[in-house]
């Protein structure tokens, strides 16, 4: 492909190539979620077809335009589904360092940070992002009453664990 015609390609679809970067920040990088990209790409994407449909762009730049937003979304479930793995985990290990502690001391602790370096070498994340989803939420009331839970999607879905029951369940 000559130089002109790789600028002219990449020229019609800087705006798709800009919203595919935005969708990505917003969702692997602050939220480490699903979110944005699931509202937002298939619409995207009826948009592009509407689009190259009225317009007719050529082969390449129609399947381009349909193409980038399908990879991003791939791109932020393969992240969600990473992320939601690591929490899951996480969440595990926490849990088990808590009863070992309730085991050795009669009671959960009041904070995580009460497990390290005894139980856990530091207290891990729930995600891997930047935003307030990225930290599991632990609660113990007086006596023997403790939760945890983390955000599954911020702000609203939270999967939450009572040391009571010994049960998950989810808040949204």
């Amino acid at each position: 492909m000559p130089i002109a015609d790789a600028r002219r390609f990449y020229r019609s679809l800087r705006g798709s190539l800009r919203a595919a970067a935005a969708v990505l920040t917003l969702d692997v990088v602050l939220s480490g979620s699903i979110l944005m990209a699931s509202v937002f790409c298939p619409i995207w994407v009826l948009v592009s077809i509407l689009r190259s449909a009225f317009v007719r762009p050529g082969w390449g730049i129609a399947l381009a335009r349909v193409f980038i937003p399908a990879l991003t979304l791939f791109l932020v479930k393969a992240n969600d589904a990473f992320q939601l793995s690591v929490a899951e985990a996480h969440s595990q290990r926490i849990l088990a360092a808590c009863e070992q502690f309730h085991a050795d001391k009669g009671r959960f602790p009041r904070k995580l940070d009460e497990l390290v370096p005894n139980y856990m070498n530091s207290v891990p994340v729930a995600k891997y992002c930047l935003g307030p989803g990225s930290r599991f939420f632990y609660s113990a009331g007086s006596g023997n009453h403790a939760m945890l839970a983390w955000q599954i999607v911020a702000p609203y879905y939270r999967k939450i664990y009572n040391f009571d029951s010994r049960r998950w369940s989810y808040l949204d």
